[in-house]
């Protein structure tokens, strides 16, 4: 596994759990708002994690660290994935991959054979706009996430659903749409993520006008009431 990145202690990234998080190296898409931009273009830049270090730092926690959340990057282009998580696992941990669905077929093998107690995947824009948005011209790529969050679905996976929420790339009427695809693919609990103003991809984002927070909470409420709000510090605040 390309490790390139390691936080031993998150109470938001795992909801409702102790963990720690791991990062991988390279992306196969550019979202704009993306803050990781040293793991998508020059992973080798960010000190390496050997999986001898970080499995040594899980025995030191057992009884202490519920979960482990392995994050990036895209996790799926790890072609080690599947041992990974299996040896999560089986070291008595949970194991939360966060990913962004454009994978399902690779989705699909882990959660067939190595299992996963939870899933965050970023659902980035309407079908329409996903290609425009993450800066991948490929016009499948909404439906292949779509496939991806059904697959977890399907094995009764824990999902954390989120979309980064910036108003120069997201209308509330793209929201309104994306809600309806997600209610379509049957995703009830939605999670709305301020845009976090540091160094992302797209330099002039962190300058443009966006929600406050409360035309966050705003739109959220009429959207429904299982649509949830994260705030910048990774707290839910509706």
């Amino acid at each position: 596994m390309d490790l390139r990145g390691f936080d031993k202690f998150t109470l938001v990234d795992y909801p409702g759990k102790i963990g720690c998080i791991v990062f991988t190296g390279g992306c196969n898409l550019r979202c704009p708002f993306c803050h990781n931009p040293c793991l998508v273009f020059d992973p080798a830049s960010q000190p390496k994690v050997t999986e001898k270090e970080f499995f040594g730092f899980l025995e030191r926690r057992k009884g202490l660290l519920e979960g482990v959340v392995i994050s990036g990057g895209e996790p799926m282009l790890q072609p080690d994935l599947v041992p990974f998580v299996e040896r999560i696992r089986k070291s008595g941990f949970l194991a939360k991959v966060d990913s962004n669905g454009t994978f399902p077929d690779r989705v699909k093998t882990l959660l067939h054979t190595a299992g996963a107690d939870s899933m965050g995947i970023d659902y980035k824009a309407p079908r329409a706009k996903y290609a425009e948005l993450t800066g991948l011209d490929e016009p499948d790529l909404g439906e292949r996430v779509a496939e991806t969050i059904r697959l977890a679905l399907e094995a009764g996976v824990e999902l954390d659903i989120r979309t980064t929420v910036h108003k120069a790339l997201l209308s509330e009427d793209d929201l309104a749409a994306m809600r309806d695809e997600l209610s379509a693919i049957g995703v009830s609990r939605w999670t709305l993520q301020q845009f976090n103003p540091v160094e992302v991809i797209d330099d002039d984002l962190p300058q443009a006008e966006t929600y406050s927070d409360r035309e966050l909470v705003a739109a959220a409420r009429r959207l429904g009431s299982d649509v949830r709000v994260r705030g910048l510090h990774g707290h839910i605040i509706l």
